[in-house]
């Protein structure tokens, strides 16, 4: 996952992302992951774990974006972390784990936790730290989050010019900045060997999940479709 926006507001959290990779790099599409509890999302069969995990118990979502190419591995799973943390019951039990774990022991990473009342935001690059994000916008991308690149900041200031919308318009404008090849360095990315494989638009809404669409390919030529979120 390379660029996230998550949008809380009136009790609701909008959460976009697209997942940057490798095009001959392994995966399925979300599907139940963990049983007890009831954990959703796509799998990374390469590595194992997933990008983006859901807890449909709780509800609250893990998600993580990795550091740019040629960042070194690290010797745990960033993926398996993501699950590890979305199988806690609640979110605050979510970030203690994450609090008692050496991070510095996974590649580099940026990982979001968030349900519709609060964010926390987590990073070991250059330092492990895990924190309660200050806003009800963050953006989040393979920069570090002290230091976020154009990349990311421009797709925060676009996502907060939507805050205002109606729920239906604003699900179709997150589409549009998931889909966006503007720029140097677009939110939707193209070429041979590297691209964005899928892009996520969930809603969580007080205690229930309002809406998880996938779109299993750029977001720009893939239809999103709902999917049944089933525990």
């Amino acid at each position: 996952m390379c660029l996230l926006v998550a949008l809380r507001r009136r009790g609701t959290l909008w959460l976009g992302a697209n997942r940057d990779e490798r095009l001959d790099r392994p995966w399925e599409s979300p599907a139940l992951l963990v049983h007890d509890p009831p954990v959703f999302g796509g799998r990374d069969t390469h590595a194992g774990g997933s990008w983006l995990a859901l807890n449909l118990a709780a509800p609250f979502v893990v998600a993580v974006t990795n550091a740019r190419l040629g960042a070194p591995a690290g010797e745990r799973s960033r993926g398996q972390l993501v699950v590890d943390a979305a199988m806690q019951a609640t979110l605050p039990a979510a970030v203690a784990v994450l609090g008692e774990l050496d991070l510095t022991r996974y590649g580099p990473l940026n990982m979001l936790l968030a349900d519709a009342m609060e964010t926390f935001l987590a990073t070991n690059w250059p330092e492990a730290r895990i924190a309660r994000a200050g806003e009800d916008l963050v953006a989040i991308g393979n920069d570090r989050l002290d230091d976020p690149g154009p990349r990311t900041r421009i797709a925060a200031l676009q996502a907060r010019e939507l805050a205002a919308l109606g729920d239906a318009a604003l699900q179709s404008a997150l589409v549009r900045l998931l889909s966006d090849h503007s720029g140097a360095d677009p939110f939707c990315r193209h070429s041979a060997r590297y691209g964005t494989v899928c892009s996520t638009l969930l809603r969580i809404k007080g205690a229930g999940v309002a809406g998880y669409r996938f779109a299993p390919g750029p977001p720009c030529t893939t239809p999103f479709r709902m999917l049944p979120v089933r525990r």
